[in-house]
């Protein structure tokens, strides 16, 4: 998904490198949960500037940046081969604890999650049929509510109302079950490239909250004066 450029908003010092960054990081982290590393893929994010963005700010990014980056044609061919397997058996086959909120908070969330989708009319294309609670589906979910905030055409109280859903799904849906996801995923494999992305999904969710938050009370105070 293509995010838009930052010029049209006006933030703070504080913010303006977590705003060009965030929408990247969520692009990284839905293609390497939502699909198996294809060589293109990994070669792609390892030459690009995406992995150096995660790293701002994360351990996991930097990480990343030590797994990926600067590899050979071979070396990347080898860490294809050996992270698609593992791809297959920690998240592809992985019945117990697969990637959906369901399986780590309450029963109705699938509907909640579906309701949030409906209620700020987003639709997905969902090419493997993942359910609505998926992580990759709950992240893109995310990248949509961003991109419109920085495309705002419903003025400042539209702008604050993007915000503040955004830091809703966050407390009420991500944050509530994806830090329990990435302990057991850690603890369940030996993966370079897995541990790196599940510590970078914990620490740039709760990041990304902070400064949602940092975001909006500088602007209602920018209101208020």
């Amino acid at each position: 998904m293509a995010i838009s450029p930052v010029q049209t908003l006006e933030v703070p010092d504080v913010c303006h490198r977590w705003l060009e960054n965030r929408g990247t990081v969520y692009e990284l982290l839905i293609d390497f949960m939502g699909n198996s590393p294809s060589l293109s893929m990994i070669a792609e994010w390892s030459r690009g500037s995406g992995i150096g963005k995660a790293a701002e700010g994360t351990q996991g990014g930097a990480d990343l940046v030590n797994y990926l980056c600067g590899r050979s044609p071979e070396e990347l061919v080898k860490i294809c081969e050996y992270e698609g397997v593992e791809y297959r058996r920690l998240l592809e086959r992985n019945k117990q604890r697969p990637l959906s909120e369901s399986q780590y908070t309450k029963s109705g969330c699938v509907r909640d999650v579906a309701e949030c989708y409906e209620t700020v009319g987003v639709a997905f294309n969902k090419l493997h049929g993942e359910a609505d609670d998926h992580l990759a589906i709950e992240l893109e979910f995310m990248t949509v509510l961003h991109d419109r905030m920085l495309n705002n055409c419903y003025g400042e109280d539209g702008l604050l109302k993007l915000m503040a859903a955004q830091e809703q799904f966050l407390e009420e849906h991500l944050l509530a079950w994806v830090p329990s996801l990435c302990e057991d995923m850690k603890a369940s494999t030996d993966s370079p490239l897995y541990r790196a992305l599940f510590r970078l999904l914990e620490e740039f969710l709760m990041q990304d909250l902070r400064m949602l938050k940092v975001w909006r009370q500088s602007r209602e105070a920018e209101l208020v004066h």
